[in-house]
Order: C-alpha cells, then structure tokens, then sequence
C-alpha cells in the first residue's frame, strides 16, 4: 500500500524542493495528498508548487498556502522565484482555499496513524498546527524534517557547515522549538547527510538528455541554479562559486518510502538558541543548535549515514520517466 504523504515545502528559491515534489509524483510508494507551501510570499510558492505539479501530470493533488512571516523576526526571499518554472502564461494557477494549517490537522485527523509529513523548509506550519490540535501527534504516521545540523562538516568546496548555516529551522527559531519540544514522532534528515548526496556528472548529463517532461523541467531548473546559488552565498557572506547539487529534499521524500537509504539513531535533539561564532564575519551569533543533553531521552530518529549512490541513481531514474 502506497504511503499517504503531504509535503511542506518552501518551493521557489531552491531548486531541490521541486524535485523533491516531483519525486514524489513519480513514486508509486507515495499517495501524495496535497502540497502545503510555507516561508515568504506563500503565494507565488503556491503557484509554483501548482506549476510543478501539473508538468508531472498531477492536476489531482491539491496545493495550500500557508504561514508566510516566521512566528519571530522577518522572512528573507531572494527574487528568482520560479526561474524556469513559471511561464507567462502561469498566473491563474491558485492554491485551494482552505489554509494550510487546517488542510494538514483535518487529513491527519481523518487518516489516524496513517500521514507521513515531509518538511522542506521551515516548520511553521507544523508548529501551528500542532498548537491548534495537539492530538495530531498521536495520529500522524511521522514527520520527517529536513533541516539542522547534527555534526558540523566541511563540505566539498571548504565551506564550514555549522548550524547557522542550516536554512530550514533557522528561518523559524520560534516554530523549531515548538515541534522539537512536542511529542510528534520525528525523523531528522539534517544537512551533513544531506550534502553526501550530489548528483553524479553522469547524472545530470542524462538528465539534460532526457525528453521526458519531468526530466525537461529538472533540466531547465538544473541550468540556472549555479549562478542563483552563488548569488545567494554571497548574500549572506560565503565567498565561494556554485558548490554542488545536493538533494537535500528529494532524500527526505524518500526515507517516507524506503528507510534503507540512511542508518539512523535515536537522539535527544532540542532547538535552543545558542552563541555559535561566525569565524569569517568575526562575530559571535545567537542562533538555532543541536544538542543532546546528557540525562534527557531520545525524542527522534536521526539519520547519520546515507547510500548516496543508490539514492542518486534512483532520483534520477525517475524523473527521466525510467
């Protein structure tokens, strides 16, 4: 039986929570029940979650806006939003009426012990929905969060990877802390898993070859991302060119359907603000951390190894309609 799953997502500014959304159309283990769009101008994500969707011929999968501004402090949006997405032609796409948070509580509710939740950016609507039901923690299947940091690594290009610079959960502190310290049934897939999974060179040449129209969208998102991802490392003071591309969210879609990819571990993880030095803007900021306190019980599951190959093959045999 395929999985019952609602993405949440920040579609738009990242290339990968489209493909994780494609992913998921094109996996016959996920029953994909909506989209739920979260962080920035809900709006416009809602549009391109909708987009996304129709080119992977899923007109039947409903999409949500959600909570736009962090329930602390303001939301940061970089301005190519749906490049290579959206067309001209695109601007009648519309979300359902209903709100997100109300979507996510009454389908958790209505299919007890059996919704996967898959979040691929900030958690607000989870923190509030959970605020609004406390009850959908013991009826949802799991929730399954890409974000954090559990051990600090550096990636491939010399960039340290500490928690700060793990976007998910930083964009809200606030709503991190209310899922952490809720009895929800967690899998974290934090970022220093994630940046073991790039696409091959091999990968993506044969995804520019593909014809499939699932393939042809990657493709075209794959053509201008290096540049949009320097554009955004320089913003926040990374001097570096275009590092990789990592599937951070596809992955988190997939442990829904197939835990074999990560080896995971219980852990005691909690959301607390902490000083965390920023060694190349010499300064010290209070921000997000992981940390495991000594005499508290294990609240998640962690993934801490993944099958990077057999994952990436898997990805890209599916969007190439394989």
């Amino acid at each position: 039986m395929a999985h019952k799953m609602i993405i949440d997502t920040d579609i738009g500014t990242y290339y990968d929570d489209a493909f994780a959304v494609l992913l998921a159309c094109r996996s016959p283990e996920v029953d994909l029940l909506g989209v739920t769009t979260v962080y920035g101008d809900v709006a416009l994500r809602s549009k391109i979650a909708r987009k996304v969707l129709n080119v992977a011929g899923r007109e039947d999968v409903p999409v949500f806006s959600g909570i736009g501004r962090p329930l602390q402090g303001k939301s940061l949006m970089f301005g190519f939003e749906g490049e290579n997405i959206l067309d001209p032609g695109d601007e009648d796409l519309r979300p359902e009426d209903e709100h997100a948070v109300d979507f996510i509580v009454r389908t958790i509710m209505d299919n007890p012990g059996e919704v996967s939740v898959v979040t691929l950016g900030a958690v607000s609507n989870l923190a509030m929905a959970y605020v609004k039901e406390p009850a959908i923690a013991q009826n949802m299947k799991e929730l399954v969060i890409m974000g954090g940091v559990i051990v600090p690594i550096v990636d491939q290009k010399g960039i340290r990877r500490s928690p700060v610079e793990e976007y998910n959960l930083n964009n809200d502190p606030m709503a991190a802390q209310i899922v952490f310290n809720s009895d929800m049934p967690i899998v974290l897939v934090p970022i220093d898993v994630t940046l073991q999974v790039p696409l091959r060179d091999d990968q993506t040449q044969k995804i520019h070859a593909s014809n499939d129209p699932v393939g042809k969208l990657v493709s075209g998102i794959l053509k201008v991302w290096p540049p949009q991802e320097r554009t955004i490392y320089l913003s926040v003071g990374i001097p570096t060119e275009h590092t990789g591309l990592w599937l951070h969210d596809p992955l988190t879609v997939a442990l829904v359907f197939d835990k074999t990819f990560c080896e995971t571990t219980r852990l005691h993880v909690a959301a607390e603000f902490a000083p965390t030095p920023i060694e190349r803007d010499l300064i010290v900021r209070n921000d997000v951390l992981r940390t495991i306190p000594r005499k508290d019980e294990p609240n998640m599951d962690v993934a801490v190894t993944v099958e990077a190959d057999r994952f990436t093959d898997l990805f890209t045999a599916r969007v190439c309609g394989e």
